[in-house]
């Protein structure tokens, strides 16, 4: 990658953080209840019985009343572990708060030792994927560790599984922008949810 376009995206994840941290707690928690409730909607309507969120961290879109709602429907909640020394993540299957513990970069990840490892043979039918800024072309940017880009690689070569997973950005509409530049590697989300709605892309 060359040095302005790395320069470039540095920026946008500055300015984005900016932003998404200047939201306040109050709207941030009540914009974070209205688009759980979209995803819960949009999972019904779907069937989906295997869904994978992540736990949010400091002023991340929090999806914790959909993991709950998850729970209550008897559905099965995965949640990734990051693994830092090759970027890769582990999935667990999260039945509720008391299997996690703080991982690496302080964020609250499945404890091995209390969650249950997932079959690698069984996938989550829908992936919401957390980041600094997405469009509504399904374009994303990440945090630039590359662990999800990685994941959809992983299911790629697994046999196109990546292609049967509904991969859905989650974020405050805040966060929209509008057109980020991929790379061939970065996944495309086939829909954006926000406080607003679940809008779908491809």
């Amino acid at each position: 990658m060359e040095d302005k376009e790395r320069n470039g995206k540095q920026a946008i994840r500055s300015e984005m953080t900016r932003i998404r941290n200047g939201l306040a707690e109050e709207e941030r928690r009540a914009w974070s209840l209205a688009a759980s409730g979209h995803a819960a909607a949009y999972l019904e309507a779907r069937s989906v019985e295997a869904f994978m969120a992540y736990v949010s961290f400091r002023s991340e879109l929090d999806l914790s009343s959909l993991i709950e709602w998850g729970w209550e429907k008897e559905l099965e909640v995965i949640v990734p572990k990051c693994n830092t020394a090759d970027r890769t993540m582990t999935l667990y299957r999260l039945k509720n708060w008391n299997q996690l513990k703080p991982g690496e970069y302080g964020i609250m990840e499945p404890d091995p030792l209390a969650a249950e490892e997932l079959n690698p043979k069984r996938m989550p039918q829908v992936v919401f994927v957390p980041g600094i800024a997405f469009d509504l072309n399904g374009g994303r940017m990440g945090y630039g560790g590359g662990y999800y880009d990685r994941f959809a690689a992983k299911l790629h070569d697994a046999g196109g599984a990546a292609n049967r997973v509904q991969w859905i950005g989650a974020s405050f509409e805040a966060q929209l922008v509008e057109e980020l530049m991929l790379e061939p590697h970065d996944i495309r989300m086939n829909g954006i949810l926000t406080q607003r709605q679940l809008y779908l892309t491809i």
